[in-house]
């Protein structure tokens, strides 16, 4: 019943998801995208459209939120599951790679120096930042170099069937992504864009500095004033974002981020190394733990961090406050650490 009442109405509006119907675009001002068009399913029973869960969830964006229904039913006949996205969402390299091999990518001498020329350009910007939300250039610049490559790559599949596969076909997260995907609809009816024309990463993050769609709804600034968000193109508003995106989850102003560390019996620390994502033990009980900082510290609460650092080398790193504050942009160990070491090797650009 549910794919004859579907049908019908596709039929009554002249749209059907079936290749073979010779539509080269869509309706016009249907504030859906033609792009949606290249990989399209090649008949309606294999859409989106006929998925018991999207009726319920079109309903409900239709009754809560007031969104054309029709809109959406347009929009979801047009995609089909994305497997790609369900495969590399299982294979993440933060989760697989060992952090000797992870940062690489990201801390190395053409990343610092392209987030140098970065900073420079944007200098006072990057100032009128740490005023306003008390981040580090250095920082800001940096996790924009990890995410993107300062804009260089920012995802090339439509957001919108990413997030709908992840929605409805990835379980271990799907109440996590529908409720991106809900973002993500309201977000492109209040930006003005066409349903499947947003580009962005398999997970469906956006823009240079690769925000989730519900956070580029309550996070996102327009930092040059101009009258418009653009986290694509504009180097102003992903430094504010950046920024205000830190400042809202806890970042500490002029606070430490990690100092390394010796335990001198690991064995003590099994059941709290890399655990939670909270700086919550005194450096006293550390101490009593045999694990003992090996740089100049303050003495504020942190938590123990190990990574790989060789073949067979572990390294230890006592992390403060703002090292989880950076896991809340990316819940990663590997990935703080990469962002706070290419901070490191930028360090202030005024020098260079």
């Amino acid at each position: 019943m549910m794919i004859k009442k579907i049908a019908f109405v596709f039929f009554a509006l002249g749209l059907t998801a079936c290749s073979g119907n010779g539509n080269s675009t869509l309706p016009q001002n249907s504030g859906v995208s033609n792009s949606l068009l290249e990989d399209m399913p090649q008949e309606l029973s294999d859409s989106y459209a006929v998925n018991p869960e999207v009726q319920i969830f079109i309903n409900r964006m239709a009754k809560e939120y007031n969104y054309d229904e029709e809109r959406l039913q347009l929009a979801f006949s047009h995609i089909k599951v994305r497997p790609k996205v369900i495969e590399k969402s299982n294979n993440q390299p933060e989760a697989l790679i060992p952090y000797y091999k992870y940062k690489t990518r990201f801390v190395n001498e053409d990343r610092a120096e392209t987030g140098r020329q970065f900073a420079k350009r944007n200098a006072q910007w990057l100032k009128k930042a740490e005023l306003e939300f008390g981040v580090e250039p250095s920082v800001i610049v940096a996790l924009i170099g990890v995410e993107t490559y300062y804009g260089r790559i920012t995802g090339s599949k439509d957001v919108f069937t990413s997030l709908t596969t992840l929605a409805f076909d990835y379980p271990r997260r799907k109440e996590y992504f529908q409720s991106e995907l809900e973002a993500y609809l309201l977000l492109a009816r209040e930006e003005g864009w066409d349903i499947g024309d947003t580009k962005g990463s398999y997970s469906g993050a956006m823009g240079m500095v690769q925000f989730m769609p519900s956070n580029y709804r309550t996070l996102a600034i327009d930092y040059d004033k101009n009258g418009h968000i653009d986290l694509w193109n504009s180097e102003v508003d992903a430094i504010g974002s950046v920024a205000n995106y830190l400042k809202h989850h806890g970042w500490e102003t002029g606070q430490p981020w990690v100092v390394k560390a010796q335990v001198t019996s690991p064995d003590n620390v099994t059941n709290v190394i890399n655990l939670g994502r909270k700086a919550s033990t005194e450096m006293k009980d550390w101490s009593a733990l045999g694990v003992l900082p090996t740089q100049n510290f303050s003495s504020q609460q942190t938590g123990l961090i190990a990574l790989s650092s060789g073949p067979e080398k572990i390294s230890y790193w006592l992390a403060y406050e703002n090292f989880f504050t950076i896991m809340d942009y990316n819940p990663s160990r590997r990935y703080a650490m990469s962002v706070l070491e290419l901070a490191e090797s930028i360090g202030s650009y005024e020098s260079h």
